[in-house]
């Protein structure tokens, strides 16, 4: 991690150093967000019996960020460093997105660090501007990519292979346990490299691959796609092997803004095979990966969607509305299904400075094993401040 931030940070100084004898566009920004929640819960015992808590937090947002855009003729360039992931502290700040892209006329060739071509996010504001994150919003977190944007609207992504383990979302990002010191925290960590009479190996054959496409036709702006990943689990135990998995994920995906000025519907909807393990998303809901269990079936299905409304009241204040959605299925146990809501008044206090107040829940449901899950009740208000 400190190797990218401070590769990251030299990029990002040696361009806007050599602005002048280059030619080059330079464009900074960020934004500065703190958050102060008074946030709810139920909870349930094994039994099932109801449990509550009630606490205030005020903290940075996660997505706080620094960023450069430079552009020089057909080529332009993106840095963008953010805070640190309240989830995950001691990682310190992170490594947004990196990345070059060249117009060759008929469209871009983007090369580097960034988010998936299926993010479409909501207005939400809990959890750090989470837009549904986990609750039927798409986003999982940014990878290495080449993509190919064509003008018609077109475009294909190769995006870094995921490979979850047989443990599901316990089992997020799994090298292959016999790859060896010398590779394990490397991009060539599936490859097994050193004996050992029993370990897990990640078999890994092909990118994860997005086909969308992105138009616009009168007041209707839409997008959709589709998505895919394979790879195989061999487990070696007293040098036998004693299991291999084959796991098929695909997504299918579609969204939609309809400009009604001052009104905006927003929509967004999908369905998938083994979605956690294609999206390698911690905030997946647990049954949405696959599983080896013989007790149940092996694939997780999952459709869900959400939708959201805004209205415009004048220049400084803009209202936003939104439901979403989420079901996990599988043969032989419990759906698992979540859902979320919210509302949020966005009002400019000057050019540079928002304030966001909201109201959001959160209803976990049933887990996979039909045990009854948490509810958040949560209010809170955003505090930024952009340039």
């Amino acid at each position: 991690m400190k190797k990218r931030i401070i590769s990251a940070s030299l990029i990002a100084a040696a361009l806007g150093l050599s602005a002048p004898a280059m030619a080059l566009d330079v464009t900074p920004y960020g934004a500065i967000r703190v958050a102060t929640w008074w946030t709810s819960s139920t909870y349930y015992n094994p039994a099932g019996s109801p449990l509550h808590d009630a606490d205030f937090t005020l903290d940075l947002q996660g997505d706080s960020y620094v960023g450069m855009r430079v552009k020089e003729g057909d080529f332009s360039a993106l840095a963008e460093l953010g805070a640190y992931n309240p989830k995950a502290r001691q990682n310190g700040v992170e490594l947004r997105m990196l990345f070059g892209e060249w117009n060759f006329g008929n469209g871009k060739l983007r090369v580097g660090y960034a988010p998936s071509p299926y993010v479409y996010r909501s207005e939400m504001i809990y959890d750090a501007d989470g837009g549904f994150n986990g609750y039927a919003s798409l986003f999982d977190g940014r990878y290495a990519q080449i993509k190919l944007s064509m003008n018609n609207g077109f475009y294909l992504a190769l995006l870094r292979q995921e490979n979850v383990g047989l443990a599901g979302i316990s089992a997020t990002n799994s090298p292959t346990t016999n790859a060896g010191s010398g590779y394990i925290n490397t991009p060539f960590n599936m490859t097994s490299t050193t004996y050992m009479a029993g370990y897990t190996d990640f078999d890994t054959f092909m990118p994860k691959t997005v086909v969308g496409y992105e138009g616009k036709a009168g007041i209707v702006t839409y997008g959709g796609g589709v998505a895919g990943n394979y790879y195989k689990i061999r487990t070696v135990v007293g040098d036998v092997q004693t299991g291999k998995d084959e796991i098929y994920s695909y997504l299918g995906f579609a969204h939609a803004s309809i400009d009604l000025a001052p009104f905006e519907i927003k929509v967004a909807g999908h369905t998938a095979q083994n979605l956690g393990n294609l999206m390698n998303n911690a905030a997946a809901a647990a049954g949405s990966f696959y599983s080896n269990n013989p007790a149940t079936g092996k694939n997780a299905y999952t459709y869900g969607g959400w939708g959201q409304l805004g209205y415009t009241l004048n220049n400084k204040v803009k209202m936003f509305t939104g439901v979403a959605y989420e079901s996990n299925e599988m043969r032989g146990r419990t759906t698992d299904d979540r859902m979320a809501a919210f509302a949020n008044l966005q009002y400019a206090v000057t050019k540079n400075f928002n304030i966001v107040p909201e109201f959001a829940f959160l209803n976990e449901m049933r887990n996979a094993a039909g045990a009854k899950q948490e509810r958040i009740y949560a209010t809170g208000i955003k505090w930024e401040m952009k340039f």
